[in-house]
């Protein structure tokens, strides 16, 4: 692609982030309706910020980089500390199992504790969807030998068919992950550890499946929304694994570029981009004003959560299409999307850290509470069933 067609993606790129809602509103709020400076000065001051951020990546950067990246690929697990996988697949298998045992308090009619933190909400809201990915962007993807389906799919995956992964790409694991993000920003049942235990007890039912269906490995990969998440992710850390298994040191951002095309790889990211999006404008009085106050109840939130991702996709098929037709060579809109789904990644991240980290801080603390009391039945295993509302107080100080 020309100089032109460079310049037009980043025009596109500082006029659609001043356009769609800062996710850093929400965040910078907290929940509350104030702000330590005036909203117009915040926006401003964001979009100030990202207008040169843009000008001098164009001015500085006009050569491309990075574009050939050094891609390290896992091996096939016999040559990686055995010890290692063994810890991390076995704290992966407990955690998924606590999960799905909330349903059985609620079976057996056991009331919990009111205020009583439980294991679940925790463990999936903010270890599993924040803080396991957000450790990829540092230390690589430690998912692979975490997941649990994965464990699971030692037993019950099949022989591997990559043509089901070339067929389908992560299209369904698309789909996975903006429901998965319907439970946590639009369903108000969110926080109810039984409905946790049956939602994670219905998607091991659909993984399950998936690997008889394709293989452990290429199942996973189409149907799995965090084995996609969690390996785009993983590509922004300097470090790696090569074909034997060990780790290497690779450069931050090397790897990005090397990601396999995947059909439907830029609406993933979209996903993930328009998803945060979403939870950020959604908390805001202006969002409410614009839309007319339609995100008061389920379906209306349902759909101005899609509308969110069809709008960044949109945005960034509208920018693709430019530089398509900027550019001397024989390209598409599409064909411009997928080629640089990867340069959407650090900005996905970037969101999603900027929107959730003080909620890692805060809410995180819960977890030394809930290992001493996962069901929230009063027991005190390890002696800190009192840390969580500890934890607590502070927040909402």
């Amino acid at each position: 692609m020309g100089k032109r067609s460079r310049y037009a993606l980043v025009l596109v790129g500082v006029v659609g982030v001043i356009l769609v809602p800062d996710p850093a509103f929400a965040h910078g709020i907290g929940g509350r309706a104030d702000l330590p400076v005036p909203l117009e000065f915040f926006i401003f001051g964001a979009a100030l910020v990202l207008v040169v951020s843009f000008v001098a990546l164009a001015v500085l950067w006009p050569e491309p980089r990075l574009q050939e990246g050094t891609s390290y690929e896992p091996g096939d697990g016999r040559s990686r500390p055995t010890w290692l996988t063994f810890v991390l697949g076995g704290i992966g298998l407990l955690s998924l199992l606590l999960v799905i045992g909330q349903i059985v308090p609620e079976l057996a009619g056991m009331d919990s504790e009111p205020g009583r933190p439980t294991i679940a909400p925790v463990t999936v809201w903010v270890l599993f969807w924040l803080v396991v990915p957000f450790g990829a962007a540092l230390i690589g993807n430690w998912y692979t030998d975490l997941n649990p389906w994965r464990v699971v799919g030692t037993v019950f995956g099949s022989d591997e068919r990559p043509e089901i992964l070339e067929r389908w790409s992560v299209w369904p694991a698309t789909v996975a992950f903006v429901a998965f993000t319907w439970l946590e920003l639009v369903s108000p049942s969110s926080g109810e550890p039984a409905v946790l235990g049956l939602a994670a007890l219905g998607y091991t039912f659909a993984m399950v499946g998936a690997m008889g269906y394709a293989g452990r490995d290429a199942g996973l990969q189409a149907f799995d929304a965090f084995t996609s998440y969690n390996r785009l992710i993983s590509a922004i850390s300097p470090i790696g694994r090569d074909a034997t298994g060990s780790l290497v040191w690779r450069g931050w951002l090397r790897s990005l570029p090397a990601l396999p095309e995947w059909k439907g790889l830029w609406v993933f990211v979209a996903a993930a981009i328009g998803t945060v999006s979403f939870d950020g404008a959604s908390s805001t009085e202006w969002f409410r004003t614009v839309t007319g106050g339609i995100g008061d109840n389920t379906l209306g939130s349902t759909f101005l959560l899609v509308a969110s991702v069809v709008v960044i996709g949109g945005g960034y098929l509208g920018a693709s299409a430019v530089a398509a037709r900027l550019s001397a060579g024989d390209w598409t809109a599409r064909r411009v999307a997928q080629r640089f789904a990867h340069t959407l990644v650090p900005i996905a991240v970037a969101y999603a850290v900027a929107h959730y980290f003080t909620l890692i801080l805060f809410e995180g603390q819960q977890i030394i509470a809930a290992v001493s009391d996962p069901f929230g039945l009063g027991w005190d295993l390890f002696g800190t069933q009192n840390a969580g509302s500890r934890s607590s107080s502070r927040a909402q100080m």
